[in-house]
This record gives C-alpha cells, sequence and structure tokens, in this order.
C-alpha cells in the first residue's frame, strides 16, 4: 500500500508540551511501540519527569493541530573531552500515513541543530538497516555496531 499524502498547510518543529500528549503524541509513538493506551496520569508523570531535565529534549512535528512526528535528544556530559557533551538521538517517528514527505528530516535538522547550539560535539543514534540510508543523507556516518543488553 502507498504512503497517503496528505496537504499540509504547513508544518512547526517544536518542544513537547504536556497538552500534546492526547494530540497524536502518544499515538504516534505505536509505530515504535505501542504507547496510546498509557494511562494519562501516568504519561502527565512521565512528561513532568523529562520536563524538568533540561538535558532530556523531545520534539515534535505538528501539522493541523496534530502532533504527527516527533524525536528525543539526550545531551551527556563527558569528562573526556574536557567535559565536551554528546548528543544522543532516540525515538525518530512520523506516523506511517504520512511518511516520506521530509518531516523526519525537518526534525531530524532541528534536533542537530539544536544540539550544536548546545555544544555538542558530536551526535549520535542507533538505527536499523532499513532505515540507515535516511540517516546518511543527514550527514552521519557509520562508525561502530551496537550492542544491546536487554534487562526485561
Amino acid at each position: 500500500m502507498k504512503d497517503l499524502k496528505i496537504e499540509m498547510t504547513e508544518i512547526t518543529i517544536r518542544e513537547l508540551q504536556k497538552d500534546d500528549l492526547l494530540r497524536g503524541f502518544l499515538t504516534t509513538l505505536d509505530s515504535l511501540r505501542q504507547t496510546s493506551d498509557i494511562d494519562k496520569y501516568k504519561a502527565e508523570r512521565i512528561f513532568e519527569k523529562i520536563n524538568d531535565n533540561p538535558d532530556h529534549i523531545i520534539v515534535v512535528a505538528e501539522v493541523d493541530l496534530k502532533i504527527v512526528g516527533s524525536a528525543t535528544l539526550l545531551i551527556e556530559s563527558k569528562f573526556i573531552h574536557d567535559g565536551g557533551l554528546v548528543g544522543h538521538i532516540e525515538d525518530v517517528v512520523v506516523d506511517k500515513n504520512i511518511q516520506r514527505q521530509r518531516i523526519g528530516e525537518k526534525i531530524m535538522k532541528y534536533l542537530l541543530e539544536f544540539a550544536e547550539n548546545k555544544g555538542c560535539y558530536k551526535t549520535i543514534l542507533n538505527c536499523t538497516v532499513d532505515v540507515k540510508s535516511f540517516y546518511e543523507k543527514l550527514g552521519f556516518k557509520h562508525v561502530a555496531e551496537e550492542l544491546r543488553f536487554d534487562h526485561i
């Protein structure tokens, strides 16, 4: 099935706000893992915890007052590189119904500029092979292999 093309008047990329939780943000995350069924109050507690940390940034893509994409940036302070900062990008997602309309690219460019403005000397992410070319087109380079230990 082909991706649905919708007319978008304007895409706004901005930081997540509490009222976004029920305006498509949690539903959009369902493309990564079932999230939209989370209890509203639990979602608000998670939002508050994240929002209290200035080094944990979630941005969203908003189209016609609906959240259609998001990504997370975590900024890590390092002892090496003279206390330098590293950006870690996680949970990049765009609503499956409107992919391939450069929304993910706009989200990523916003986060990369945000990380640079915060003083990050590099920004890294892990991805699956099927989306690797998307990130390479944005300037990411394959540097290492990911290893993962699952605790549950």
